[in-house]
């Protein structure tokens, strides 16, 4: 099965993360040099059930874009998820289009705005499915979103182009 290259920043630390699904719900992620099997179900919108090395733990997730606040426990662990392939263009100065790429193979479960529409930054423009779980991906820059090149219900591949703002 095909596998998923990320890096997870969290604070000043960045950590390798690969993750490949493996059946019924079951993945497995290797952070750093250690790996784990999970075992994951989503009981609401945003709360999962996983089970790592036969510990149940909820997990509450709230996406914006490449930034997850991840609530286990009671405490909310704040990180971003960076995929290495994903290329956006940018001048120097900040100007030029901006590329929203697939961080990982997925389908879209819903487009937020139309080719033509204003952004800000941090506006979310889709959102996409990805290991059971709604990750919107934001404008990473205020503009027009110039192009939109998927539609609700379309599966895309990991670096995939999703949408142009200039």
């Amino acid at each position: 099965m095909a596998s998923v290259k990320l890096t997870a920043q969290v604070g000043d630390e960045s950590l390798p993360v690969q993750v490949t699904e493996l059946d019924d719900g079951r993945y497995e992620v290797l952070v750093g040099d250690r790996t784990h099997v999970v075992d994951s179900r989503m009981l609401g919108p945003a709360t999962y059930s996983l089970i790592i090395q036969h510990r149940s733990h909820e997990v509450s997730v709230l996406a914006k874009g490449d930034d997850y606040a991840v609530e286990i426990g009671g405490r909310t662990h704040k990180l971003r998820l960076l995929d290495a392939r994903a290329r956006r263009k940018k001048g120097a100065d900040g100007s030029g289009d901006r590329e929203l790429r697939a961080t990982m193979p997925g389908k879209v479960v819903a487009v937020l705005v139309e080719a033509g529409a204003k952004v800000e930054r941090g506006h979310g423009v889709l959102v996409i499915e990805a290991m059971k779980m709604e990750n919107e991906i934001a404008a990473p820059r205020s503009g027009e979103v110039k192009e939109l090149r998927v539609k609700a219900g379309q599966a895309v591949e990991a670096g995939e182009l999703l949408a142009i703002i200039e």
